[in-house]
């Protein structure tokens, strides 16, 4: 059951096709149950990007806390902080998969099961490459720390309208199941950060 680059491709590709709404990224997709499988790899296309994004976050955060007259953190993003994001990651990645197992078999959907996951995973990839650019553009030196949090603001409403659109095709339930599983996806990962970030209290001291 390998996964060769241009397996990847053609899976970035249908969940690429999803954004505009094109409905022929389902013929693209591999809804079987090896494609099921396959689908968890594109975690190890986001770790990388997961890594960046958390370094210049790190550096908003920075420059954000000093426009406002506070003082910048001075603990600079480490091995500790990777691997800690790293299993982080992982986590989270699982949660939603788990869940929409219950939710789907009580609304008589587990048929749907396969094809929303297998989206919804590489979709994970389309999300993290359209938060992307502000960071890129912070770290560069074009933007300020503000417009980058704005423009992920701007980020998190497409993210959640992309949830919505591939829950919609990926279950064929009508617009009120697919706005309450993206919905429930963007709760589960606001729940997860609080929970992280207590974690990340108890991790990092002892990581120093």
């Amino acid at each position: 059951m390998s996964v060769d680059l241009a397996y990847v491709n053609r899976a970035v590709d249908a969940a690429f096709a999803l954004v505009v709404r094109d409905r022929r990224a389902w013929d693209k997709f591999d809804i079987t149950v090896e494609g099921f499988y396959r689908s968890f790899a594109a975690l190890l296309v986001v770790l990388p990007l997961n890594i960046i994004a958390d370094i210049i976050a790190t550096q908003v955060t920075a420059a954000n806390r000093l426009s406002e007259g506070k003082p910048a953190l001075e603990q600079a993003y480490g091995l500790g902080d990777a691997i800690f994001s790293t299993v982080a990651l992982a986590v989270q990645w699982t949660i939603f998969p788990v869940v929409m197992i219950f939710v789907l078999r009580f609304l008589g959907l587990s048929n749907r099961y396969v094809p929303l996951i297998v989206a919804h995973n590489w979709g994970t990839i389309v999300v993290y490459l359209f938060n992307m650019p502000a960071f890129l553009l912070f770290a560069a030196g074009f933007i300020s720390a503000d417009d980058a949090i704005t423009l992920n603001l701007m980020t998190l409403v497409f993210t959640l309208y992309y949830r919505y659109y591939t829950a919609e095709t990926a279950l064929d339930a009508g617009w009120s199941v697919a706005a309450s599983t993206a919905m429930l996806g963007f709760i589960l990962q606001i729940y997860f950060a609080l929970g992280l970030s207590f974690a990340a209290g108890l991790w990092l001291p002892a990581s120093q």
